[in-house]
């Protein structure tokens, strides 16, 4: 349990720090930032309904999607996957020719380095780790698209969810999609939860869905 907990944590605070330095990065060189120019932008920027929502259940805000596509990109990779030979053939040489390239350091998930630099930081997450388990039970993280099980746990500060990446079930979700999906690696402490309701799931009273003090929400 200690080395899921170390490595769990390990991946959680990676993914946060690659989604925090692509977020500075995004901000500094688009095409209104400080090193950025209307020439070294993207040719097409690509928005996403953000998770935020209002007081009533609105989500009205929209963040950049740095996995978004053009139409005839999605057109391209149709005819890839599902056209005939000569079809794909045409359609391979185009798509390689016209697609960008919008893999983002968000769908990084092992961390690079030696061997001591990761001790060093195991052995920090064992001193930071938030005392002992209260509760641990099966859950299932529902979310657009995906439901993952995994652990759901509960400490006296915090409550976590750990995705079983082992989860046949899981390991057939397209990355595409998991790169939109949020809290398979998630911590929230008890001083950002606004509010938890009972919720039915299946027809039945099984689930509980969190609201937190960013307007965001996760349902187990």
């Amino acid at each position: 349990m200690c080395d899921h907990l170390i490595s769990a944590a390990k991946h959680r605070d990676h993914v946060t720090a690659n989604q925090l330095k692509q977020k500075i990065l995004n901000i500094l060189t688009n095409k209104h930032g400080a090193w950025g120019a209307v020439s070294h932008s993207q040719l097409h920027d690509f928005w996403r309904l953000d998770y935020w929502e209002d007081d009533l259940r609105r989500r009205r805000r929209f963040v950049r999607n740095a996995f978004g596509s053009t139409h005839s990109d999605a057109l391209l990779k149709a005819a890839v996957e599902y056209g005939t030979e000569e079809d794909v053939v045409k359609s391979k040489k185009t798509f390689r020719s016209q697609a960008v390239v919008n893999q983002n350091a968000e769908t990084e998930l092992m961390l690079e380095g030696d061997d001591d630099a990761v001790s060093l930081l195991q052995e920090k997450e064992i001193d930071n780790l938030a005392g002992p388990v209260v509760l641990s039970t099966p859950a299932q993280l529902i979310a657009p698209v995906v439901v993952a099980k995994g652990t759901l746990s509960i400490t006296t500060t915090e409550i976590y969810f750990e995705v079983d990446e082992d989860d046949p079930a899981f390991k057939k979700i397209d990355p595409k999609v998991l790169a939109y999906t949020e809290g398979l690696h998630g911590k929230w402490m008890f001083s950002e939860i606004r509010a938890v309701f009972s919720r039915r799931y299946l027809l039945q009273n099984t689930a509980l869905e969190v609201f937190m003090a960013n307007r965001s929400m996760s349902l187990f």
